[in-house]
C-alpha cells in the first residue's frame, strides 16, 4: 500500500474547528472525515510500505505498546528524523488507517485528548511522544540496537511502564538514540542483576542525565563512561 499523509489545510481546518468535532471522534469509523471536508483529505505518497495492522488484543492498552513499537518501526524505519517529524504524516495515520487503535489506546474524549494523540496537541518534542503513532515509532527510533540479540530488548523495557517512556524520552537528552540506548542499557543491567527498579529510581536517573547533558557534551561522552555514571549513580540511589 501507499502511505497516506493528511493535507496540511484539512489538518488547519481539523485544529480550528475541533470544539464542535469532538462528538465525531466518538465515532466507530472515520467517514465522517470525508462528508465533512466534502472530499478525500487524504493525500496518497510515493512511499510504498507492507500492509500492517497493530495489536488491539489486550483489554489494558497499554500491554500492546512494545509490540506495536516494533510493527509501526519495522515498517516505517525508512523514514529519516525530518520525515518523522511532520504532523501531517503522523496525524494522517492516526485519523486514517489507524483510527481505530488511536480509539482503542487512548481513547480520546475531550479537545485537549484528541489534539495530544491523533494531532500535536503539545510542543514539537512532547507532541511527538504523545502522538498514538508518532509515540511508537519514536520509541523504536531511540531504543532499536542491532548489536543486541533481540534488537527490541530495550524497547521491551522502555514500555514495561508508560512513566518509563515519560521519564526517559520527553528529556532534552533524548536527541541522540545512542545516549538512550547507553542509558537503557546500564539500568537494564543492573535489573537483570536483581537491582531493584521503579519509576522513582528511572525518574531520578533520568534528572541525573539531564544534568550531565548541561555539564558535559554528553554527545561526545564515550558510552562506557556514560554506561559507569549511570550504574554508580544507580547504587547511590537505591542504597
Amino acid at each position: 500500500m501507499k502511505l497516506e499523509i493528511i493535507h496540511e489545510d484539512k489538518l488547519m481546518d481539523l485544529k480550528s474547528n475541533l470544539p464542535s468535532l469532538v462528538k465525531n471522534f466518538e465515532k466507530a469509523d472515520n467517514t465522517w472525515l470525508a462528508d465533512y471536508f466534502g472530499e478525500n483529505p487524504f493525500i496518497i505518497t510515493k512511499y510504498e510500505v507492507n500492509d500492517f495492522e497493530l495489536d488491539m488484543s489486550h483489554e489494558k492498552p497499554f500491554l500492546t505498546d512494545a509490540e506495536n513499537v516494533k510493527r509501526v518501526y519495522s515498517n516505517l524505519r525508512f523514514l529519516s528524523n525530518s520525515q518523522a517529524s511532520e504532523e501531517k504524516l503522523w496525524a494522517g495515520l492516526c485519523l486514517g488507517m489507524f483510527w481505530n487503535y488511536t480509539k482503542y489506546r487512548w481513547n480520546p474524549n475531550s479537545v485537549q485528548s484528541i489534539k495530544d494523540h491523533f494531532l500535536f496537541g503539545q510542543g514539537p518534542r512532547r507532541s511527538l511522544t504523545r502522538n498514538a503513532i508518532s509515540r511508537l515509532w519514536w520509541i523504536g527510533r531511540l531504543t532499536y540496537d542491532a548489536d543486541r540479540n533481540d534488537p527490541y530488548e530495550l524497547t521491551k523495557f522502555i514500555c514495561e511502564h508508560s512513566d518509563y517512556i515519560l521519564h526517559v524520552l520527553e528529556r532534552n537528552t533524548s536527541n541522540n538514540p545512542t545516549v538512550i540506548k547507553t542509558f537503557l542499557g546500564a539500568v537494564l543491567d543492573c535489573k537483570n542483576a536483581e537491582i531493584p527498579i521503579d519509576t522513582n529510581i528511572i525518574g531520578e536517573l533520568s534528572k541525573y542525565l539531564n544534568l550531565l547533558g548541561g555539564t558535559y557534551i554528553i554527545d561526545c561522552m564515550p558510552e562506557k563512561v556514560l554506561y559507569n555514571k549511570i550504574v554508580d549513580k544507580l547504587f547511590e540511589i537505591s542504597r
